[in-house]
């Protein structure tokens, strides 16, 4: 059942892109950009980003939305590793615990608790930039091989 999900969602998808006239490289760049930016720690954001990316580096809209959406329980189980991240590398004694978070905004005024968050926002986004080039080099590079794969595969599943 994961397989034909897998297959239904996943491979079908890139499979039509690739015969859309994307190369290798253009679709495993736009899958790359389109996961980078979807794992930003903004919910929210990363469409309308995904969307100015693809139009200014002139790539695939549909592609980049495609991979921006497929990450999107990624982006949500990455929040708190960006936000705790962010905390440690920032040096903020406001970081952002799940942990503890009652406790600490149950002591503080409503602005104070903007503040914190806003600023706990801007750490884990700060960490996130660190480390997102390294994520993307990393997808491009992986990416091309494995969409060469996919689409040399024949298809096992019979589809109606």
């Amino acid at each position: 059942m994961l397989r034909v999900f897998f297959t239904q969602k996943i491979i079908k998808p890139l499979k039509r892109f690739l015969k859309q006239g994307l190369s290798y490289k253009e679709l495993a760049l736009t899958i790359a950009i389109g996961v980078t930016i979807g794992t930003m720690p903004l919910l929210g954001v990363t469409t309308v980003l995904c969307a100015l990316a693809a139009i200014v580096l002139r790539l695939n809209l549909p592609v980049i939305q495609f991979a921006n959406y497929l990450v999107y329980p990624l982006q949500i189980a990455l929040l708190a590793p960006l936000y705790y991240l962010g905390g440690q590398i920032f040096g903020t004694s406001g970081d952002l615990r799940f942990d503890s978070l009652r406790d600490v905004l149950t002591g503080m005024t409503q602005k104070e608790t903007m503040t914190m968050l806003f600023d706990s926002t801007l750490n884990a986004v700060g960490a996130w930039l660190l480390i997102s080039p390294l994520v993307l080099i990393i997808l491009y590079r992986a990416l091309e091989p494995v969409l060469i794969r996919i689409n040399s595969r024949p298809s096992r599943l019979k589809y109606k």
